[in-house]
């Protein structure tokens, strides 16, 4: 362990004998015994406020609380040294491999005890089988069976990136209203295929209403498209690039704008709750259901797309021109058909744009 200090005693017998001051004066002086101020000394026993407030009586340069300082930094080091030893113990390198250290600290030199102290507070829990507690239980994101503490770790991680991606966020509150407004400017923007400019783009226009937006890439194999959570009393959405197309991105992007205009409860703490055991509200399968559909519906009109599903004709000329009717870009529209089930996941993926 870096930062080593010596015990609150060892100074306090070099004060001591600095003064010219043996043991046996300053029983007398104290009203100690011998046996109770050789233990404080040697560290067997911790300095209390007590004896602190007596070392300032004889010793009227240094005040009890710098004594008190000092024994609670020690106290702390001797904990943080019982930490890193409890943490040497585990079976580090299965940790590694579940919480994905490889990817989070690569080129940071540290060690493996090191990453491990440092993942704990990254997810900020005390032990690393308390990680399912890192996050809401009830926060919606939208997934596909991927590994658990892979989803924790990468909302976790953009967690520490909402404040940075959005700093010019003037802190006006979350406005439904504002956002629904915006809603033409925001399909305008999924125009620009340069994923990077579209994703600052949409960024701009939802802090304009009171959302924060954030994209990380993923970690380890979370298979998670986007979440929606919140921070600081406004909705954020988490958009992870997962397939790393414009497409796919931008089906995120919207579908988390659905839940987000349909499903929000600014009264909620945590705000997607699932009453799904209240027959007039609905579960969570089908808030997610139509959050998928609305986001469709956010690209391509709901009857011109069943109109273009029923002619079956899913060339790539075809699929153009039914973009180009949509005013959307043309992987926009194989994203969901693949997502419909028309389009097998590898059709026509030439029409969407890549990430870099």
């Amino acid at each position: 362990m870096s930062g080593f200090i010596v015990a609150p005693g060892e100074v306090i017998k070099e004060y001591l004998d600095a003064r010219g001051l043996s043991q046996k004066e300053v029983c007398k002086r104290l009203g100690v015994s011998e046996k109770h101020l050789s233990n404080m000394l040697n560290g067997k026993t911790r300095l209390t406020e007590e004896m602190a407030l007596k070392l300032e009586k004889i010793m009227p340069d240094v005040p009890a609380s710098f004594w008190l300082n000092y024994e609670v930094k020690y106290q702390e080091y001797l904990a943080r040294e019982r930490e890193e030893h409890e943490i040497e113990g585990l079976d580090l390198k299965d940790i590694a491999k579940r919480f994905n250290f490889r990817e989070v600290f690569r080129g940071a030199g540290m060690t493996l005890t090191e990453q491990a102290l440092a993942m704990l507070k990254i997810l900020g829990i005390s032990s690393f089988d308390r990680y399912p507690y890192a996050i809401p239980a009830n926060m919606e994101y939208m997934q596909d069976g991927g590994e658990p503490e892979s989803v924790v770790v990468w909302i976790k991680l953009c967690d520490q990136e909402i404040d940075i991606q959005n700093a010019d966020l003037t802190e006006p509150p979350y406005s439904e209203k504002e956002l629904r407004s915006m809603l033409g400017m925001l399909k305008d923007v999924a125009l620009n295929t340069n994923i990077e400019e579209s994703i600052n783009s949409c960024r701009n226009l939802l802090n304009m209403a009171g959302v924060y937006l954030v994209y990380h890439p993923e970690v380890g194999k979370p298979k998670i498209r986007g979440a929606l959570g919140k921070h600081n009393g406004h909705p954020v959405i988490y958009i992870s690039g997962r397939f790393k197309t414009h497409a796919d991105i931008w089906f995120a992007i919207a579908h988390e704008i659905m839940h987000l205009l349909e499903h929000y409860d600014p009264k909620q703490v945590q705000f997607l709750m699932d009453k799904s055991e209240e027959p007039a509200v609905k579960s969570s399968a089908e808030k997610d259901d139509e959050a998928n559909r609305l986001a469709r519906k956010f690209f391509i009109d709901e009857c011109e797309y069943d109109n273009f599903v029923e002619a079956k004709d899913f060339s790539s000329a075809a699929v153009r021109d039914f973009a180009a009717s949509q005013n959307v870009a043309p992987g926009i529209v194989v994203a969901f058909l693949q997502h419909d089930r028309r389009l097998g996941y590898q059709q026509l993926n030439y029409l969407k744009s890549r990430m870099n």
